[in-house]
């Protein structure tokens, strides 16, 4: 039986504490790979804790996938890949403090199309307008009204820098940060970096700008299909890829979240050779609505080959076209050499009312009731799915890993009608059959119907819209 002295957690909740301990002890191979760990009944009467501390601790151990589950057996410790990778931080993620997500139209901040303002879109908006005002009426002229470094104004980075700690568990120097407007002009950068003449692998499904945007910049681009795991390492091996450009805490638009074994795995791929690096796009990182956060896969990286790029244009607007990226030591000293001559290409007074909402706590307290939202639109979905199809013919997976969520509905059988109920409802949604680059001979699923639905889009309105155009749907399949 695990034993663990609960007395030494300090300030951490029990649940962190437990699942700390679990998490170091699989790393270290205390625990081994496929040792099964005690139930969640038995290892709580052990610890004299509750069983649902127990349970959380699991649970996020296997959203992160350190542990998997196996029917009525219980829970086994996964087999870890040997990596060069960075210690665990043992004070946890504060996950109080996120973002609040895209449209289904949206990744990263690229809008595909215009739609109408949502609720929290407009908060964001007046949010933004507050800060803009206060930064204009309260700030140094000479640091609003002077330009800005090619990497950014140095408060914004310090920001940032603060922000990753508390959030991703990143310890990151705010000199290795770049500020950019917008992540496309950012992907471009990074080809101007690294060179077109490096092969680039996206994933597949995937989003199907950033492979225009590489094959525009010149660039040979592979498309990797997934498996559970995260993206497909015999597929990977094989692509004679240089820079693989993922999205391991959500995917979009699959919502996959890429298992700690498959991380190890690509940390250890990218040190086999120099040169190769690992794009981590962020997209949706801090989302998550129960447990803590994903951590960062920049955070394991002690080889420095992951390049750490996120946004905040999908927190607070498209419009404003604000990302940033994280370099490693190397690539930010070719960017001084080669790239250094850029004017910043984002004006100081929109980086200085960003550092400021992100000193002041303004944007925790936004993006947490953002995500309070959220969830009652995940529980009202959820809710809606159980009482409309008992038998299970639709589904809804990776509900809990950030702001959407994939709606799986089997072919031939009435969960055929939820998308036209959506379509009706006027409520936006993205069929993932759309995201597969076909040109390289992959293939939708043809078993089932897969499609992605954002919670910002579901108010309680629009949930009572859409049961009633279900149920007409299902009626008109019945007759």
């Amino acid at each position: 039986m695990l034993d663990y002295n609960l007395e030494k957690r300090g300030e951490a909740s029990l649940y962190e504490y437990v699942y700390q301990q679990i998490r170091d002890d699989i790393v270290a191979g205390r625990i081994a790979a496929g040792e099964h760990l005690p139930s969640k009944r038995a290892f709580a009467s052990h610890l004299g804790i509750s069983v649902i501390t127990i349970e959380n601790a699991y649970s996020q151990l296997l959203a992160e996938g350190y542990i998997c589950s196996k029917p009525r057996r219980g829970y086994y410790a996964c087999e870890l890949s040997d990596a060069p990778v960075l210690p665990l931080a043992a004070g946890g993620i504060d996950r109080d403090t996120v973002s609040v997500g895209p449209s289904a139209h949206d990744v990263n901040g690229r809008t595909e199309q215009f739609a109408p303002l949502s609720p929290s879109a407009l908060e964001a908006a007046r949010l933004w307008q507050s800060a803009l005002r206060a930064t204009l009426t309260s700030e140094d002229e000479r640091e609003i009204f002077s330009p800005a470094p090619a990497q950014g104004t140095a408060r914004l980075r310090r920001a940032i820098a603060h922000h990753l700690r508390g959030t991703r568990g990143m310890n990151i120097d705010p000199d290795n940060i770049v500020i950019g407007a917008g992540a496309q002009l950012l992907d471009t950068m990074l080809v101007q970096l690294l060179g077109a003449d490096k092969v680039y692998a996206v994933e597949d499904p995937g989003y199907l700008r950033l492979t225009r945007i590489y094959q525009a910049m010149g660039c040979n681009v592979r498309h990797i299909p997934l498996d559970d795991g995260g993206v497909d390492l015999s597929t990977l091996q094989k692509s004679g890829t240089d820079v693989l450009h993922l999205m391991p805490s959500h995917q979009y638009p699959t919502g996959l979240v890429t298992s700690i074994a498959r991380r190890y795995a690509l940390l250890s791929w990218a040190a086999e050779r120099p040169g190769r690096y690992l794009i981590e796009d962020d997209f949706d990182c801090e989302f998550r609505l129960a447990g803590k956060p994903i951590p960062a896969l920049t955070s394991i990286d002690a080889a420095q080959s992951v390049i750490y790029t996120n946004t905040f244009s999908k927190s607070l607007s498209s419009a404003l076209r604000l990302a940033y990226m994280v370099l490693p030591d190397e690539l930010m000293e070719r960017f001084r050499r080669n790239l250094g001559f850029y004017a910043s290409s984002v004006s100081s007074v929109d980086q200085v009312a960003l550092a400021r909402l992100l000193e002041s706590g303004d944007y925790e307290r936004h993006v947490n009731r953002v995500r309070v939202r959220a969830r009652e639109a995940r529980d009202g979905l959820a809710a809606l799915v159980r009482k409309t199809f008992p038998a299970g013919e639709v589904s809804i997976e990776h509900e809990d890993a950030g702001l959407y969520c994939t709606v799986v509905a089997e072919r031939g059988t009435d969960g055929s009608s939820f998308a036209q109920a959506l379509t009706r409802s006027s409520i936006p949604f993205v069929d993932i059959s759309e995201c597969y680059w076909c040109a390289d001979g992959a293939s939708a699923p043809e078993n089932s119907s897969q499609i992605l639905v954002q919670y910002d889009d579901l108010s309680p309105k629009v949930l009572n819209t859409l049961e009633l155009q279900l149920m007409e749907a299902l009626c008109n399949l019945s007759e």
